[in-house]
């Protein structure tokens, strides 16, 4: 056997790596088509770019209000909170990697290292995307921002280093209650001298020697112990299926493993209305499935954040006119959602009755956007007339919708 032929596990870690690539290239190029790219993508990195420069030369005057020095490092800890190690472990190396213990520790440290480095680059992009603001406004001083990267990055890494081997240690709603108490912790030891101190400055001191006490010996421990191969397999397994449930892709045939577990909420699947006509019937069983369903209701959640967001942005006035536009989006997407729900062999074995649909989509659609609509009204009528609005906005928005709701010609 030749050298070029011979496996190593550095060769192996970087043919995982290159066959990762191809499959998230395969997911991404889906919806990034030739026409989305020319219309959407590259117009929208050209006015991005235009509107970059145009911070750097002249800060808006509503920038000089927001507290930017504080803001930032709340940023980039939820982006350090979601960062994770990969190995690449799969499920075939039950058959051959199991009897090589060392392989699995290297194919361990390779990705690691990796994970490390691309945890890097997409820290890059929140400090490039603020940096006008940082130092513009907030009065940052250049050595200061590179401190405060670095530290970022090397607490970043402690995080997916701490989460690694939590992994090893607890499974189920233990695993989950050390995550969470651990994400509390973590996030107090970080933010706490970000928010109170600068990174460039001496008082900074003891973070940066606690970081290089840490750190090291993190370090250290996590590239000693061995490899949990359950563990890895299903996280792995998570973060290549990730891309795909963000995009809704159906581009990787592979489906996740079914496991038979009691649901968190719902637990005795009792009854949500009491009507007990089959449209009723439907949407219940419709609401109890988006919110069991991660998937939709992280993203039902993601929108209402971003569209909340957005409303502040604007006078009061334009925040009422843009509930319609959030109204007509949720509704589009909601529909999309019912379709491919509907479409399940469970629910599309039984014989619906077209009346009875459209009573489920209207019913259920009422009550997953009611809170979204009872937001979004809230916060327009805070602004507009200050607390005591809150209430009657919230009222009058809702009884329109449920109103509309009503129309069996809105499906």
């Amino acid at each position: 056997m030749t050298d070029k032929t011979l496996l190593t596990p550095g060769r192996l870690f970087l043919i995982r790596l290159k066959n990762n690539g191809k499959e998230q290239f395969r997911v991404w190029n889906s919806v990034l088509d030739w026409t989305v790219w020319l219309y959407l993508v590259i117009p929208g990195l050209v006015i991005f770019g235009g509107l970059y420069r145009e911070l750097w030369q002249r800060v808006p005057e509503w920038a000089t209000d927001v507290p930017w020095t504080a803001l930032y490092p709340i940023v980039i800890f939820v982006l350090m909170a979601f960062g994770r190690i990969r190995t690449y472990v799969e499920e075939a190396d039950r058959l051959f990697l199991l009897q090589r213990p060392r392989w699995l520790q290297m194919l361990k440290r390779y990705g690691m290292f990796y994970s490390f480095v691309m945890q890097a680059l997409v820290l890059l992009i929140p400090f490039a995307i603020l940096l006008p603001y940082l130092i513009k406004s907030g009065g940052m001083e250049w050595e200061h921002v590179g401190a405060a990267y670095l530290y970022a990055w090397l607490y970043g890494m402690f995080i997916s280093m701490v989460f690694h081997q939590l992994k090893s240690i607890a499974r189920g709603w233990r695993q989950w209650l050390l995550q969470g108490v651990a994400l509390i912790v973590l996030a107090a030891a970080y933010l706490m001298p970000m928010l109170m101190l600068s990174p460039g400055s001496s008082d900074f001191m003891p973070a940066w020697i606690g970081m290089a006490l840490v750190f090291p010996l993190s370090l250290f421990i996590c590239l000693r112990t061995g490899i949990h191969y359950e563990a890895e397999v299903k996280s792995e397994r998570k973060a290549r299926m990730s891309s795909t449930e963000l995009l809704m892709s159906q581009v990787i045939p592979s489906k996740s493993i079914v496991k038979a577990k009691r649901p968190l909420l719902f637990r005795r699947s009792q009854r949500l209305f009491r009507g007990t006509d089959t449209g009723t019937l439907l949407a219940e069983m419709r609401l109890i499935a988006f919110l069991r369903s991660m998937v939709p209701l992280r993203i039902w959640i993601g929108f209402l954040s971003v569209t909340s967001y957005a409303s502040t942005l604007v006078s009061p006035p334009a925040a009422f006119a843009l509930i319609i536009g959030f109204l007509v989006i949720g509704v589009s997407w909601l529909r999309m959602q019912w379709e491919q729900w509907y479409a399940e062999e469970f629910v599309a074995q039984f014989p619906w009755e077209g009346e009875a649909v459209g009573r489920a989509i209207r019913l259920s659609r009422f009550w997953l956007l009611l809170p979204h609509l009872s937001v979004w009204s809230g916060l327009a009528g805070y602004r507009w007339a200050g607390l005591w609005a809150i209430v009657p906005a919230a009222a009058v928005c809702g009884l329109i919708w449920w109103g509309i709701s009503r129309n069996s010609y809105m499906r």
